[in-house]
């Protein structure tokens, strides 16, 4: 017997069918995070030393960016200067007198005491790293020594109870501690800092590293099916086209507009972190530069109020690595330091060294910026090398270029045959 069936009953089970596959469908779309509105900081009253440590770190930022934009190149530039910053205040703790006065200059630190100082790192790196609990950052510190040598017990106690710093003897001469070096910057920074130290000489005898790790969403993402390619212009006027990022709908944004250049604030998840971007209609940065001072950041920010803001920006990425800062350093104010005089690292070692003076400071930054927020990493590498250092390993040494010779007598000091050897295989 034939099996009839109704029509609306046929009608019933595809819609059925089709909402269930449909259902699959968006399931296994990517899902994109609806806008959130601002979530609630862990906020408190800053000590006055905070205070201190915060503008001081700021006024570090602006020199140093003043002094690495100096040149007028249109290249990108990308640097964590807070990095930089603990990197060269934990070095600061191995040092007196006139040499520790360069740092706390360099370091804006004037007017407090060098446990004032150190208490406010660590007071104001813990509340970095509490203010925001949707905010992933890491603030590491780390120091290798050159096994068999004994640092002072002060330095090292400063070093841990105040930057939290593993403090951990090395082998030098070991290919491998390179690696040990580079792992543990890579582990802090989530992968995304990696090979950053390509040799240990063999006069070093010390490094002191900062790592810092960064991964913050948007208050209010930019959706990415609103991504699309438009135009962006250079300095010199030419157009390239890129990846432009579109809110699509306003946004409560903090705006500040000046008659040289417009601040705006980005916000990160509760708004306790931001990006400030300071830009102007003609893009040409060398003019905006010279406004990039603590007071004009300080009246931009008090000034700066919330719009309604429909913001459009690229999509970027920029990796930065400075090989060796010591010459801005230098420019800075840090002289010292950078040579081998007597008065450097008193601090530093109980047994008894040749000169000691900081022979690289590395510096390496990494950031993404894309629709749902932003990920950046930097690591600052101090290397501390001794004057004339003794290798303590068989020195290996390959005549492998032409060369004088001569044969002379010990005690005279007559030299009986002399040459030179261009080629070894003529005769």
């Amino acid at each position: 017997m034939a099996m009839i069936i109704h029509k609306k009953t046929i009608q019933r089970s595809l819609g059925r069918t089709f909402s269930f596959v449909m259902f699959v469908l968006m399931a296994c779309l990517p899902k994109e995070d609806p806008l959130s509105g601002p979530i609630e900081p862990n906020l408190r009253a800053l000590s006055l030393s905070e205070e201190k440590l915060s503008e001081a770190n700021t006024h570090f930022a602006i020199n140093l960016f003043q002094q690495l934009g100096a040149t007028p190149e249109t290249k990108n530039i990308f640097f964590s200067p807070y990095s930089i910053h603990q990197a060269l205040a934990m070095t600061m703790n191995g040092n007196e007198g006139e040499v520790l006065q360069e740092f706390i200059q360099i370091l804006q630190m004037e007017g407090m005491t060098l446990k004032e100082a150190n208490q406010a790192v660590k007071d104001l790196t813990t509340f970095l790293l509490e203010v925001d609990p949707k905010v992933k950052l890491n603030i590491a510190n780390g120091i290798w020594y050159k096994e068999g040598y004994q640092v002072k017990p002060p330095f090292k106690a400063a070093s841990q109870n105040y930057f939290q710093a593993e403090v951990a003897p090395l082998d030098m001469f070991n290919p491998n501690s390179v690696n040990i070096i580079n792992n543990w910057i890579a582990n802090q920074t989530n992968n995304l800092i990696r090979e950053m130290l390509d040799q240990i000489p063999p006069n070093a005898v010390m490094y002191l590293v900062n790592a810092i790790y960064f991964k913050g969403d948007w208050t209010f993402n930019f959706p990415k099916a609103n991504t699309k390619k438009e135009k962006f212009t250079l300095r010199d006027g030419r157009e390239i086209m890129v990846d432009m990022m579109d809110m699509g709908s306003a946004s409560d944004l903090k705006v500040s507009f000046g008659q040289e250049a417009t601040y705006l604030e980005i916000p990160y998840s509760s708004g306790q972190y931001s990006m400030g971007v300071l830009f102007s209609q003609s893009g040409d940065l060398s003019k905006l530069t010279p406004s990039l001072t603590l007071e004009n950041i300080q009246q931009w920010r008090a000034e700066a109020q919330e719009r309604g803001v429909i913001l459009k920006m690229p999509k970027f990425k920029i990796s930065y690595k400075m090989e060796n800062m010591k010459e801005d350093l230098i420019a800075m104010g840090l002289v010292r330091p950078f040579s081998y005089h007597p008065d450097n690292f008193t601090l530093l070692f109980s047994n008894p060294t040749n000169g000691l003076k900081i022979s690289r400071v590395i510096h390496q930054a990494f950031i993404e910026v894309d629709e749902k927020g932003t990920e950046a990493a930097a690591a600052t590498i101090v290397e501390i090398t001794e004057l004339s250092a003794v290798p303590s390993g068989p020195l290996q040494i390959t005549l492998d270029r032409p060369l004088i010779f001569f044969i002379q007598e010990k005690h005279s000091g007559a030299i009986l045959f002399m040459g030179k050897m261009e080629n070894p295989l003529e005769n």
